[in-house]
C-alpha cells in the first residue's frame, strides 16, 4: 500500500509542479518581463535598429562607447498607437555620472528641447528631447532579479502614421544604458527559453564578471558531484550513465534557483527591501524545488532506473525549460536520462 502511494506521488507531483510552475511564471512575467534586443552598429540614423512591433514590450541593454556619440531605434506606428520608452542605466559606482538623454523623432511630433549637434534628426520631423535625471533611489526588479536607475520616460500616443526613431546620447562621456520600449507583453517560445542566457548578458550589462555570475551553480555542481560519488560507495554498485546525467540536472536545477538568491542578495546592497522580492523568492523556489525533485529519484533509485521513471525525468526536464531552470542545460539533460531510462535501460 505505502509503495502504491508512493508511485502515485512520483506520478502527480511533476505535473503538479508543471502547473504551479506556468501559473507562476506567466503572472511575473505578465507584469515584469521584456523581451530582449541587441542592437548592432547603430551610431547612425541610416543604420537605426529597427523594432519590429514596438507595442510588444522589449529590453535594450546597451553602451555607448566615448562622449559625443547617439545611437538610434527606430519603428513604425500607426496613429493613436501608445508610444512608450523608458531609458535607464546601471547601478555600478562607475556609472555614477553617466546621465544620457533620450530623443523622440517624429511625424507630427510637437518639438520639445534643444540637441547636440552631432545628434542626426530625420527631415520634417517633430524632435521631443527628454533630459535624463538621476533619481535618488534605484529601482528593484524581482525577475532578473536586478537594479537600475530609470532616467527618462515618454509615454505619448502617435499623433501621425509613420516611421518614429528615439536617439540615445552622452555629451560628456560613454557608458551602459538601457532602453525598453513597448508595454504589452508577448513571448515566442524562443524567447522565453532562452531567458535564462540573456540574464547572464544582462548581468554581465550590470558589471558582473562571470566568475561571479556563474560561481554559485559551479559550488552546487560540485558539491553535488562529491556527494554522489560518496553515494556511489554506499551503494557500492557503479551508477549508470543515465543516473549520472540526471544527477547533474538536478543539482544544475537547484544550482540556479540558489543563483537568484545570491543574485538578489547581491541586489539588496543597492536597494532597501521590498514586497517586490518575494517574486524573486517564487522564482528562486522554483528551480530547488525541480532540483530536490530529481535528485530525489536519482538518490532513491540507486544505480536502477525504469521506464516509468525515465517519464518523471522528462516531465521534469520540459518544466525546467519553462521555468528556466539549470540555464538549458540543465532540462537537456533531464530529458536525455529519461529518454534513456525508458527507452534503454527498460528494455
Amino acid at each position: 500500500m505505502a509503495a502504491h502511494k508512493h508511485e502515485i506521488w512520483n506520478m502527480l507531483f511533476p505535473i503538479a509542479l508543471l502547473l504551479l510552475s506556468l501559473q507562476s511564471l506567466f503572472l511575473i512575467s505578465a507584469a515584469m518581463a521584456h523581451a530582449p534586443v541587441v542592437p548592432d552598429n547603430n551610431e547612425s540614423l541610416a543604420a537605426a535598429t529597427m523594432i519590429s512591433d514596438p507595442t510588444k514590450s522589449w529590453a535594450i541593454y546597451a553602451e555607448l562607447h566615448e562622449d559625443g556619440e547617439a545611437q538610434y531605434y527606430g519603428f513604425n506606428m500607426t496613429v493613436t498607437e501608445k508610444i512608450y520608452v523608458m531609458l535607464f542605466k546601471p547601478t555600478s559606482p562607475d556609472h555614477e555620472d553617466f546621465l544620457p538623454s533620450l530623443v523622440l523623432m517624429g511625424p507630427a511630433l510637437v518639438s520639445q528641447g534643444e540637441i547636440p549637434e552631432f545628434v542626426e534628426t530625420p527631415s520634417e520631423a517633430g524632435v521631443f528631447v527628454v533630459e535624463g535625471v538621476q533619481p535618488a533611489q534605484a529601482t528593484y526588479e524581482p525577475f532578473s532579479p536586478g537594479t537600475f536607475y530609470s532616467l527618462a520616460e515618454v509615454a505619448v500616443d502617435a499623433p501621425e502614421t509613420g516611421t518614429y526613431y528615439v536617439a540615445i546620447y552622452e555629451e560628456f562621456r560613454g557608458g551602459r544604458y538601457g532602453l525598453a520600449i513597448g508595454y504589452r507583453e508577448s513571448y515566442a517560445i524562443d524567447e522565453w527559453i532562452l531567458i535564462p542566457l540573456n540574464l547572464v548578458a544582462v548581468y554581465q550589462w550590470e558589471g558582473q564578471s562571470l566568475a561571479v555570475i556563474f560561481a554559485p551553480m559551479v559550488a552546487t555542481l560540485a558539491v553535488g558531484l562529491i556527494l554522489m560519488v560518496r553515494q556511489q560507495r554506499i551503494l557500492s554498485a557503479n551508477l549508470t550513465i543515465s543516473t549520472w546525467i540526471g544527477g547533474i540536472a538536478g543539482l544544475l536545477f537547484l544550482g540556479s534557483g540558489i543563483n537568484i538568491l545570491i543574485q538578489m542578495a547581491i541586489k539588496l546592497t543597492q536597494v532597501h527591501l521590498s514586497g517586490e522580492m518575494v517574486v524573486t523568492i517564487v522564482l528562486a523556489l522554483i528551480p530547488i524545488i525541480l532540483g530536490i525533485a530529481v535528485l530525489r529519484m536519482v538518490l532513491r533509485s540507486g544505480a536502477k532506473g525504469s521506464g516509468r521513471r525515465g517519464v518523471y525525468f522528462v516531465v521534469l526536464g520540459v518544466v525546467g525549460l519553462v521555468a528556466w531552470a539549470g540555464l538549458l542545460v540543465g532540462p537537456i539533460l533531464a530529458i536525455l536520462s529519461g529518454i534513456w531510462q525508458k527507452f534503454g535501460q527498460s528494455q
